[in-house]
């Protein structure tokens, strides 16, 4: 298994930074997003308000989707693909 300490984590979390700014801010954002809508789901519990965690979730898929897209990430593009649907899914269910 391969170690990797603080320093080596700073530098390739920088190298990513510098070579795709925009993937990253993305990536970011999405991470972000994902808490947002758990956050939500966690405040507002039992009875919370699912359009709103729904679009947060939405959002977070689709910019993580297209950044695994952008690292030519076969599983994780498909994960988000189904996280996408799933949450389409559950967002329509939502509306009606």
């Amino acid at each position: 298994m391969a170690r990797y300490n603080r320093r080596q984590v700073m530098e390739w979390i920088q190298e990513d930074y510098k070579s795709h700014p925009m993937r990253f801010m993305a990536e970011i954002a999405g991470m972000i997003s994902n808490l947002l809508a758990s956050t939500i789901l966690m405040w507002y519990s039992p009875n919370p308000p699912m359009f709103a965690a729904y679009i947060f979730f939405l959002i977070a898929s689709a910019l993580l989707m297209t950044c695994a897209l952008s690292r030519k990430s076969v599983g994780i593009t498909l994960m988000y693909l189904l996280y996408l649907g799933i949450d389409g899914v559950g967002f329509i269910k939502t509306l009606l």
